[in-house]
């Protein structure tokens, strides 16, 4: 699963200094209305499973699709995020 690293990857990104005010993630499979209106707020990006989005002032400022966590470390992936989270946050 792709996801097996992107939770890993979360939990070590929101160590950093700089990190979101809040956090929320949704499932697909889980809550199907949940996930289409994230899935609105992620366009143009089409749907990935997983992906990860950081919003500031409701707007998407960065974005990560399954092909950017697929076969990742989570360190990987967590460098990402935090570089996101330092730069937007």
């Amino acid at each position: 699963c792709a996801a097996a690293n992107a939770r890993p990857a979360a939990r070590i990104a929101i160590t950093n200094d700089k990190r979101p005010d809040k956090i929320t993630t949704v499932f697909a499979g889980v809550d199907a209305e949940a996930v289409n209106q994230a899935r609105k707020y992620m366009l143009p990006y089409p749907p990935s499973s997983p992906s990860m989005a950081l919003f500031k002032n409701g707007k998407l400022v960065h974005f990560i699709e399954r092909h950017h966590i697929e076969g990742r470390p989570a360190e990987m992936i967590a460098e990402n995020l935090a570089a996101a989270f330092n730069e937007f946050c």
